[in-house]
């Protein structure tokens, strides 16, 4: 986050203010809450701090950088801050910022955003309220108490009625999280093997070519801007969700995919009561909560199979085909 946002560019005598602005504006307090002479405050309190450069990566692989406070770099005069003044150092930046109402409700929205259900982006926050305005005063309130301790403020969410009885599949699956629990579903990987990055980037006649993760729009440590990516419904487009929907069907259509026999054993026969084929096929995939619409489509495609499977010669219609389609509805892409 130092090289990311040029804290190592940030002196006594040259503030470089953008680890300072970014610090309240994207990961504690948000637009509204603070005022230019609070950034430069900031901005001087984190003079000094800066990182060791590493070794070079050739021959011997990647250094990890290791955190470095110069104190000859540090600016020791007075600041006032969030109206507090002392000389303050980027420690004591953080403690303000934690005691702040704004900070409490800010972290809360994440969390609720992250662990119950997609919100609108962070640049909305100041203007749109929140989804559950009780739920996001109960963890501040916890917060602002503990001062800021996430153990406590995890643990009040958990055990919340409101967390208990929230309904799942209001989370867009993120790029990352789609490819990955396919992948798991499948059972293709079991560990790290050479071509399971071709998901993410891919060489082809001596160039990078982007995989189905960046054509989704997600590429793996290397977000669009700090703020990183938005998430929720804004991962969804007309070609994003093809793509989506495309992968998933490429990877659920290969019957020697140990998940996928495993699942087609599970299922049972196209014979079976349609509705009772999609339930299996749905819980099979996760239990999946499909729209009303969807699972009666699912159910009018179980009977077509099974109709067409008696005129099938040659056995290439089956219940994997109920098992693909089901995969590849867009409820597959909420979590």
């Amino acid at each position: 986050m130092i090289f990311w946002l040029d804290n190592n560019e940030n002196h006594k005598d040259e503030i470089n203010e953008n680890y300072g602005r970014e610090l309240l504006e994207l990961f504690s307090m948000g637009v509204g809450n603070y005022t230019e002479d609070d950034i430069k405050a900031a901005s001087r309190a984190f003079t000094g701090w800066t990182f060791r450069q590493p070794l070079s990566l050739y021959p011997n692989g990647h250094y990890p950088a290791e955190f470095e406070f110069l104190e000859d770099d540090h600016d020791y005069d007075s600041k006032t801050f969030l109206g507090e003044t002392g000389d303050f150092d980027g420690e004591d930046i953080i403690d303000i910022i934690v005691k702040q109402p704004a900070t409490a409700r800010f972290v809360s929205r994440h969390l609720y955003n992250f662990f119950v259900e997609d919100e609108l982006q962070v640049p909305s926050w100041k203007t749109e309220p929140a989804k559950n305005e009780d739920a996001i005063a109960q963890l501040s309130k916890v917060f602002l108490e503990t001062g800021g301790d996430m153990r406590a403020v995890l643990k009040e969410m958990f055990n919340s009625d409101w967390f208990k009885a929230a309904t799942s599949f209001k989370k867009v699956k993120s790029p990352t999280e789609l490819i990955a629990g396919v992948l798991k579903q499948t059972g293709e990987f079991s560990y790290p093997v050479p071509g399971i990055q071709n998901f993410a980037i891919t060489s082809l006649n001596g160039s990078l070519v982007e995989g189905p993760l960046a054509i989704m729009g997600q590429r793996l440590m290397n977000p669009p801007t700090v703020e990183g990516w938005h998430t929720g419904h804004e991962w969804i487009d007309s070609g994003t969700l093809s793509e989506r929907v495309g992968f998933v069907e490429r990877q659920f259509e290969d019957l020697s995919k140990p998940g996928v026999k495993d699942m087609v054993d599970r299922v049972g026969s196209l014979d079976d009561d349609p509705s009772q084929l999609v339930d299996r096929c749905l819980d099979l995939l996760g239990s999946i909560n499909v729209s009303e619409q969807t699972y009666d489509s699912l159910v009018a495609y179980a009977k077509e199979l099974s109709s067409i499977e008696n005129d099938d010669v040659e056995g290439s219609v089956g219940v994997h085909n109920l098992l693909q389609m089901t995969a590849s509805t867009v409820d597959y892409q909420f979590e």
